[in-house]
């Protein structure tokens, strides 16, 4: 089983500090919603993302939405080989079922994920996506890794497939992909994380490197 868990997603709802923002408000209005019901995203936020601390990081819910459709819609998925977990920037732990079909649109998908992170759940009942806990990194890799666990970046040490495939104990291994846009992982996932392994020598989009992965796995199992 491979376990990838997206480290450090840059998936929030406004934040109050620009919630009275004139670019929040008329999105919110345009979406009959309050700027607290919105998911941050710099298409539509960017002018106000510029009063908050790490405002040129922020607001990316695209990596994570297209790196999950790159993880759901795999070979290795479809055949049970696959588990997600999402990390966000303020410390929720998102779970999601492998059969999940996610939104092809973005604004069906950030409807979708501002109702996980203001409610806890997708649906009430056997939900598809749902908030686990909200802790630091080294409780969610005990929630959620098994086997060994590396982390994915491009000044690790360099793998191809079959030397990616041999850092499987038993058949298990998990991997942290990052989920924001440019730098390093924080301190906190670098210490949680130390051993760091590079399917490219070039920084790569997450879900590029989520399917590089997928597909040496699978290789792996065949």
């Amino acid at each position: 089983m491979l376990r990838v868990l997206l480290a450090e997603a840059e998936l929030e709802r406004v934040p109050a500090d620009i919630a009275g923002h004139p670019v929040v408000r008329r999105h919110a209005q345009a979406q009959d919603k309050r700027p607290g019901q919105l998911i941050l995203d710099q298409n539509h936020h960017g002018a106000a993302l510029r009063g908050l601390p790490d405002g040129e990081r922020r607001g990316r819910p695209d990596i994570v939405h297209y790196t999950l459709l790159s993880l759901l819609e795999s070979p290795l998925c479809k055949q049970g080989g696959l588990e997600v977990a999402i990390h966000t920037r303020h410390g929720e732990l998102l779970r999601i079922r492998p059969d999940t079909r996610l939104p092809r649109g973005e604004q069906r998908f950030a409807g979708l994920m501002a109702k996980v992170l203001t409610e806890g759940r997708s649906q009430d009942k056997e939900p598809l996506l749902w908030m686990e806990a909200t802790c630091e990194p080294a409780e969610a890799l005990q929630r959620f890794a098994t086997g060994p666990v590396v982390r994915l970046d491009e000044g690790g040490t360099p793998v191809d497939g079959a030397s990616f495939a041999a850092l499987a104990d038993g058949g298990e291994l998990t991997v942290v992909l990052g989920a924001f846009p440019s730098g390093p992982f924080s301190a906190a996932w670098q210490t949680a994380v130390p051993t760091a392994v590079a399917v490219f020598p070039q920084p790569l989009n997450a879900w590029a490197v989520a399917a590089e992965c997928c597909a040496w796995f699978r290789a792996a199992r065949a």
